[in-house]
């Protein structure tokens, strides 16, 4: 069957489904096969560290698909910001996602550009205000997620159904989706696509350990780390404490620390090591959507697998009772 919806006709793509960012290990090894298979891949800026380093690597994804790629930009956390911007520009990339906090300008040169400009959000207060800024497409990030955590954020479900009541401009639904069933619900909620990052680490072309890989493969949502770390909001006595030094030190040292405690770590701990290992990993062990993951597959695997399972479901006619 023909999977259209306003995302696959707005950026080109065969299916739905959208890789996430990955601060450290987001690269072309990953986002091309993802973009290859029918998906749209992304490349995150930030982890290639230079603008010089961010052209190469599109070029690198352009020679293994000539199919549409992502850059996203983490606001306050990639480095050269606007030059990445430029070379993402110069460089065709038709879709652009911006992240962590507001992006109004980048989202003004990237569509002044012809770009399409995704803004990715942890909560329905702040998806209206994208809207309002002009965003052709909205991420909105459920709890199930990993990573930054608003003391506002609500589960994906409610997100997303929320969201869709209010919300005009084309919905994305992230958090906790890595299976035909969670692909199919986040379309029923009111998205166009669906958003996966910890099953998209979970596939043989990921740059990162093996290990890593398999832990995602097995550990229960229901291990006591990967709940704590993905349902628990970032702690209020931290988070107060890096407020206060806002605009008392350097805004890039601000910046890192609330990226700290919104990830729930440490806000002080600086002595981060230069490249992604199995112990920086386990910091971020993975969001939800374990649930989904029993199995290390390439990234044509898993997509194919998510859409010939949502196929299925709907050839049986499971919601027949319902519609009735």
């Amino acid at each position: 069957m023909e999977w259209k919806t306003k995302i696959t006709e707005m950026l080109g793509i065969k299916y739905p489904i959208i890789q996430g960012s990955y601060g450290g290990f987001g690269t072309s090894a990953i986002a091309a096969p993802v973009s290859e298979a029918g998906g749209l891949g992304m490349i995150t800026a930030s982890a290639l560290k230079t603008p010089e380093g961010l052209r190469d690597d599109i070029k690198k994804a352009r020679s293994f698909t000539d199919k549409p790629i992502c850059v996203n930009l983490t606001v306050g956390m990639c480095p050269h910001i606007d030059e990445m911007r430029e070379v993402a520009i110069e460089e065709g990339i038709p879709v652009v996602e911006t992240s962590a906090f507001q992006a109004t300008d980048h989202g003004k040169r990237l569509k002044e550009a012809g770009v399409k400009w995704i803004h990715k959000v942890a909560t329905v207060k702040h998806a209206i205000v994208a809207e309002r800024q002009g965003a052709d497409a909205i991420v909105i990030v459920g709890m199930e997620g990993i990573g930054f955590k608003s003391v506002d954020q609500l589960p994906t479900l409610t997100s997303i159904t929320w969201a869709a009541k209010q919300i005009k401009t084309p919905l994305i639904a992230a958090g906790g989706i890595s299976d035909a069933r969670g692909f199919l619900a986040s379309l029923a909620m009111g998205a166009e696509a669906a958003y996966l990052g910890t099953a998209f680490m979970c596939t043989k072309e990921c740059p990162i350990p093996d290990r890593h890989k398999q832990y995602l493969a097995d550990v229960a949502p229901s291990d006591p780390k990967i709940m704590k770390k993905v349902l628990s909001p970032p702690d209020p006595k931290d988070l107060e404490k890096v407020m206060k030094l806002k605009g008392k030190i350097p805004h890039s040292e601000w910046l890192m620390k609330l990226e700290r405690v919104l990830l729930k770590e440490d806000p002080d701990y600086h002595e981060l090591p230069e490249e992604i290992n199995e112990e920086v990993l386990m910091l971020a062990p993975g969001s939800l959507a374990v649930s989904g993951l029993d199995k290390v597959l390439t990234a044509k695997e898993l997509i194919d697998s998510i859409i010939h399972g949502a196929e299925e479901i709907l050839q049986k006619g499971v919601f027949a009772s319902i519609r009735a």
